[in-house]
């Protein structure tokens, strides 16, 4: 437990009902996504202020007292980003939860980091506008969370991701001061902006975001197209992409995945068929009709086995359910899953699909797969019984074997889901001791005391990299209140 005087001056920042410190009320914030990493460390206080200024204060209070500030959204993330890995203060950014306004001549939306992102895009609508970046959890997570990790979804393929539409951002330094970044142009004109997105809570605290903007698309058609394998339906995403036509979403679903639907009780589209693919064109109406039209041909070219296209929105939803629908399907077949969302070049997804069927039987674990296929992130899903003995392992271990392959593929970690804790061992496999060096120096320019998210997105320094400008390690309350002389303001864990 944290020193006393530490949960006062915090209680002074937000109020007394504002801090949790009951073991009772800490357990739900050991973990995200269900415990989905298998990570779970209890924090010693989660705090709920309801302003910027409030963050600041909080902040300010950890930093005074060199205690471990662990960032969180809705906790929908699955690499264990927001777990307290090191104990310390959950600050939660549930309370701040307004849009502050939407300037619809200028396509700008600005929102407190609390918003669930499917508000912004009811909000956009409502102004005949569109935000197109649309995780799976957009129900759930956060626009903060979402700028943290750099969440992207099904619209990526046409428009990009979160950073791609943050004009601007209000975040709380390490040590509590408040900046301001963007709102000059796009987030590329300002490289600190630019560093917030997929920073992952280690730099700063956000908590305003100003976000980009479109009109909305005057058309918009939705068609479903079944395969008897994975290769043909690459076979179709290489056709649509040598037509020219680029689709707002081409997402995919295998065998595993249908069948996980189905048997969660959802739609039984695809059920002939051992890949499903889902894509969406829009734009002006000839645009959409002709796009529509080459989609069809490029499916049927490439050997689909039956294609569908949405008569009207409602249509179009029925189409989509299969999709939205299978993350939380899995979890109805087995009460666990270790979820990946590693990035390969789009031609090799086939090839990438199979090898992880061969990992599932290897290590004698289900798997399913499902993801977004025109961009090459493949959401590679092991499920799971956390109450037998071995089965983490053995799905921990799978995971592993993805993303050896998945870099000698010239792939990436993740697409969305960032590194958090889950991924740290296979960091520098990606970006090489000088990339990590890189990234250690920036962490100690934005946060010295490295209390922010600590053991997060940055592994450890190897010893071939490490320098006097490492930043000082993020320490328990206990030896933070060893290190100071007698007499000065304790922080002890009892």
């Amino acid at each position: 437990m944290l020193d006393s005087r530490v949960i006062r001056d915090l209680e002074r920042q937000v109020d007394v009902p504002h801090v949790y410190t009951r073991a009772a009320d800490l357990a739900a914030y050991a973990y995200d996504a269900w415990g989905a990493s298998g990570e779970r460390h209890l924090p010693d206080a989660v705090v709920f202020p309801a302003s910027t200024e409030e963050v600041a204060g909080v902040v300010e209070v950890c930093a005074h007292y060199r205690v471990p500030v662990v960032p969180r959204g809705a906790g929908t993330g699955y690499a264990a980003g927001a777990a307290p890995w090191q104990g310390g203060v959950v600050l939660s950014v549930a309370r701040m939860n307004r849009i502050l306004g939407i300037e619809a001549d200028a396509l700008r939306l600005r929102a407190e980091a609390g918003v669930v992102t499917a508000a912004i895009h009811r909000r956009a609508a409502q102004a005949g506008l569109f935000y197109p970046p649309d995780p799976g959890s957009a129900t759930t997570s956060t626009i903060g969370g979402n700028v943290a990790c750099n969440a992207a979804g099904p619209h990526a393929l046409r428009y990009g991701t979160t950073a791609d539409f943050v004009v601007g951002a209000t975040a709380v330094l390490a040590d509590g001061r408040v900046v301001r970044v963007g709102e000059g142009g796009d987030a590329g004109d300002d490289p600190l902006l630019a560093l917030l997105s997929a920073s992952e809570g280690t730099l700063a605290v956000i908590t305003e975001v100003s976000v980009r903007l479109l009109p909305a698309p005057a058309a918009r058609a939705t068609l479903a197209a079944t395969f008897t394998s994975i290769d043909s339906a690459a076979g179709a995403v290489a056709e649509i992409a040598g037509s020219g036509i680029v689709p707002a979403a081409l997402e995919f679903l295998d065998a595993g995945a249908l069948d996980a639907v189905r048997r969660a009780g959802g739609t039984t589209l695809g059920a002939d068929g051992e890949a499903l693919l889902i894509v969406e064109v829009e734009g002006d109406s000839q645009a959409v009709a002709g796009g529509a039209d080459t989609v069809m041909t490029a499916a049927t070219a490439a050997g689909a086995s039956s294609t569908e296209r949405a008569a009207d929105a409602a249509d179009a939803a029925r189409l989509w359910a299969a999709r939205k629908a299978v993350s939380a399907a899995v979890a109805k077949v087995m009460i666990g899953k270790v979820n990946e969302d590693v990035v390969v070049p789009r031609d090799r997804m086939a090839e990438l699909v199979g090898f992880t069927t061969d990992l599932g039987h290897h290590h004698g674990l289900p798997v399913v797969n499902f993801g977004h296929l025109g961009d090459g992130n493949l959401h590679a899903t092991f499920l799971i019984d956390p109450r037998v003995p071995g089965q983490r392992a053995r799905a921990d271990k799978a995971a592993g074997d993805l993303f050896e392959t998945v870099l000698g593929m010239g792939g990436s970690l993740s697409g969305e889901h960032g590194v958090g804790q889950a991924k740290l061992a296979y960091v520098e496999r990606q970006l090489g001791p000088a990339g990590v060096e890189l990234m250690w120096r920036i962490k100690a320019a934005y946060d010295p005391l490295g209390i922010l998210n600590p053991g997060k997105k940055l592994p450890q320094r190897s010893s071939s990299s490490a320098s006097s400008s490492e930043p000082a390690k993020s320490v328990s309350s206990t030896t933070a209140a060893s290190s100071r002389p007698s007499g000065s303001m304790s922080t002890d864990r009892s």
